[in-house]
């Protein structure tokens, strides 16, 4: 019997051991990899080029939707968020500000901020945005605003 029992005691020692390491903090942080990888939503970086593409097109979107004459654009991003799917979602957080530039006009990158009190409008938005670059696809899937 204590051959068997000292035998035993290399393999009881591994055990203790990979379950030591299971509910370590390195366990969780492949946890997190792995969310990732499958599909978790991570921050992502509003200065990242692809963020910025999403952002532009929420931007255009929400022009294109509202009633309003005159065209909108980011006053800042207040959080982006991404998820790998079948291509890729942008959860977007983004605070608008009314132009003086009318929809009839195509520059608003030029376009300044109106600076009447009566004309400001501001808004925050949450978007929604999907792509998949791979074939130069890229859709709003929802957007919901409210004034800022």
């Amino acid at each position: 019997m204590a051959i068997l029992l000292s035998s035993s005691l290399p393999l009881l020692a591994s055990l203790a051991l990979t379950l030591v390491l299971a509910v370590s903090p390195a366990a969780s942080t492949n946890a997190e990899v792995r969310e990732q990888l499958e599909g978790g939503v991570v921050p992502a970086d509003p200065n990242d080029k692809d963020v910025q593409k999403a952002v532009n097109f929420a931007v255009r979107s929400y022009n294109d939707k509202n009633n309003d004459l005159y065209l909108s654009k980011p006053i800042r991003v207040l959080s982006a968020e991404q998820q790998v799917v079948a291509g890729m979602n942008y959860f977007l957080k983004i605070e608008l500000g009314r132009t003086t530039c009318t929809k009839a006009q195509s520059d608003l990158a030029g376009c300044p901020f109106s600076e009447r009190p009566d004309q400001q409008k501001k808004v925050t938005c949450d978007f929604q945005i999907y792509t998949v670059p791979w074939e130069n696809k890229i859709s709003m899937t929802s957007f919901h605003c409210h004034s800022a």
